[in-house]
């Protein structure tokens, strides 16, 4: 039977064949897997000195490098249901996703990032830090579990009900998925894998327990550098990974960066696998052109399943790209709303059938089985041409069953699947599926909203942002800026709408539903601000120096925004969001940050903090080393 908990041993096989062979490149220097060995074993020790048994729960959110991967590779030899807290996400949304797992406790750094995630109800029970891993706290409550037994890990999406909504991964399915993307992608010992996704998503876990599978070598950015494609630029120079492994938007970003430094053609990348949102043959040329010695793969697969279909893209290709293939273990069929199969080369929703899917929803046992469906089912008269044995139960003892995707595909000629979208109001932003409807029940908090849709703009780059079209109630004002903070606090920042823009009333369909292909163009909201000039009526009182500025942080912090957001004069109160500013933009915004006063803040910061004078004060307090736990997150409602 595999399972996830069998890299803690396979780390420990590379430590004693090759104890010297690079594990991990990150900021912080080379771990070998001698070092990621012993390191991950002072971990698990801590972890089972706090009283943590296979099947409990725990929440994890450590910063990406080497005590994240440790930590990681810990809690999967230990069995723990762990589940991963974005750093970049707001507080209100922890507290959420904490509320509904329940874990028995936190293992967390030692610094800043314990600060920020709030731990009612979920003590700190392991403190992570370089070589060392201390107790905190013991468990010593009950063994009751808000998830299924054999759960390897949680990995939150957006909810249609306006709250995250938690998939139990089961145990060894990730095992299965990342040792097969290894040898279809030709990982081994010497290969370099870009460890690009975020820790919260499955696809990290695949580039993770790949590249360590298969005795290769993880090139780890730091959370801050993830996003910014001008740093993953140097990071590719200086590192040189062979395998590059990403969502189109990120791909896209250090494109461009390489594009903008004149770079030459890359040849130490051997192969580049995109997944997550449509791809089209546009980009796929670009990644031809930067790295002409790679092979190109789209991937397709909801965290329901982890990977689904795979499809070698051809020299040449024009248009947009098929998802593939089926592959191994897995069997896409294409049905009707009635449930019926459909005739090839029309479109039908995605149905996967397999014994590799995860156990269910977190605490939504209604939603489950709406989506996880018996063989039945599918083959109301049998289980179809693989055989019946398959229903019976797997070589691992877990039975086939079927998993509803709600995309919507067709079937080409040589059986491979071409990706039509979504049959319901689903979409990707950056990677993460997204439903619009929690972003709508978001604006529901605002009393002054009447009715609220959300539609999505795709930009010049083919990056989606989220623009947000609310009706007033009669009579009523809706003021968009606390509007705006309010989200802010409870969204994660590729979620928070780029655009508000107030409508007399929402266009519907018959049906009385909003018709969101009838919603307003955005782009005349999005267009670039002018600013306003930092005059004496925009100064805040009291203020001092040339355009209003009282501090010499604030006047370089200006700086940093004129060229950023393209404007020619900066305010000490002017709104980052009121400058057409986006969770893209504020990417460069922290970078440049880090350049200039060499002070880390999160993406985040320059939502909570939005003007110039406030995020100057930010930097000043981090600078200082004084942020403290009121500095952590914006006040905001429960989610």
């Amino acid at each position: 039977m595999t399972t996830d908990s069998e890299i803690g041993a396979t780390v420990a096989r590379h430590a004693r064949t090759t104890p010297d062979g690079p594990a991990i490149l990150s900021p912080e220097g080379t771990l070998t897997y001698g070092g990621l060995s012993a390191r991950a074993g002072r971990y698990r020790e801590a972890m089972d000195a706090a009283g943590l048994r296979a099947g409990d729960v725990v929440a994890m959110m450590l910063p990406d490098g080497p005590d994240a991967i440790a930590a990681l590779v810990a809690a999967f030899s230990a069995g723990l249901a762990f589940v991963w807290l974005d750093e970049d996400q707001p507080r209100a949304r922890h507290q959420v996703i904490l509320r509904d797992c329940a874990p028995v406790g936190l293992i967390t750094d030692g610094g800043g990032l314990r600060r920020s995630v709030a731990t009612e109800g979920c003590p700190i029970l392991v403190t992570v830090a370089g070589d060392t891993a201390e107790v905190a706290a013991r468990h010593e409550g009950g063994r009751a579990t808000a998830v299924p037994p054999n759960t390897s890990c949680l990995i939150y999406t957006s909810g249609s009900t306006g709250r995250p909504k938690g998939i139990a991964l089961r145990g060894g399915n990730l095992t299965h998925f990342s040792r097969w993307l290894a040898q279809r992608n030709g990982i081994g010992p010497g290969s370099r894998m870009l460890q690009w996704a975020r820790l919260s998503y499955d696809a990290g876990y695949l580039e993770i327990l790949g590249a360590l599978d298969a005795g290769a070598t993880l090139v780890i950015p730091s959370s801050l550098e993830k996003p910014d494609g001008a740093r993953i630029r140097t990071l590719v120079i200086e590192h040189e990974p062979s395998h590059v492994f990403a969502v189109p938007t990120l791909i896209r970003r250090l494109l461009l960066a390489r594009e903008e430094a004149a770079d030459g053609p890359a040849a130490h990348v051997r192969a580049v696998t995109l997944y997550g949102e449509p791809l089209h043959g546009s980009l796929v040329s670009r990644v031809r052109t930067h790295f002409p010695a790679a092979r190109i793969y789209n991937l397709y697969g909801p965290a329901e399943s982890t990977v689904a279909t795979f499809h070698p893209v051809p020299e040449g290709h024009e248009g947009d790209v098929p998802i593939g293939a089926d592959i191994d273990g897995i069997e896409t069929l294409l049905r009707d709303a009635d449930g019926a199969p459909v005739p090839d080369g029309e479109s039908g929703e995605v149905w996967l059938r397999s014994r590799f899917l995860a156990n269910g929803y977190v605490g939504r046992p209604e939603e489950t089985r709406a989506a996880f469906l018996p063989l039945e089912a599918a083959f109301p008269g049998g289980t179809g041409a693989a055989g019946s044995a398959a229903s019976n139960g797997g070589r691992d003892g877990q039975a086939e069953r079927i998993y509803r995707t709600g995309d919507v595909a067709r079937r080409l000629p040589d059986g491979s699947l071409l990706f039509l979208g979504r049959g319901d109001a689903q979409v990707k932003i950056r990677g993460a599926r997204v439903e619009l409807a929690e972003i709508e029940a978001a604006l529901f908090t605002d009393p002054a909203v009447a009715q609220a849709g959300v539609g999505v703009h795709v930009d010049e780059s083919g990056t989606a942002h989220p623009v947000a079209y609310l009706e007033p109630r009669p009579g009523a004002t809706v003021e968009v800026s606390p509007l705006h903070r309010r989200l802010v606090g409870m969204l994660p920042a590729f979620m928070v709408p780029a655009a508000y823009i107030l409508v007399d009333r929402l266009p519907t369909t018959s049906t009385g539903k909003i018709d969101r292909k009838s919603l307003p163009d955005p782009r005349p909201y999005l267009a670039p601000a002018t600013g306003r000039a930092a005059t004496a009526a925009a100064e805040p009182s009291g203020a001092a120096g040339p355009g209003g500025f009282s501090t010499d942080t604030e006047r370089r912090l200006a700086a940093i925004w004129r060229r950023v957001l393209n404007v020619a004069e900066i305010g000490p109160d002017d709104d980052f969001f009121a400058l057409k500013g986006h969770s893209l933009l504020a990417v460069r915004i922290t970078a440049a940050v880090i350049e200039e006063f060499g002070a880390e803040i999160p993406v985040r910061a320059v939502f909570e903090h939005p003007t110039v004078f406030e995020l100057a004060a930010r930097v000043d307090e981090e600078l200082a080393g004084t942020l403290g736990d009121e500095n952590a997150a914006p006040a905001a409602p429960p989610a």
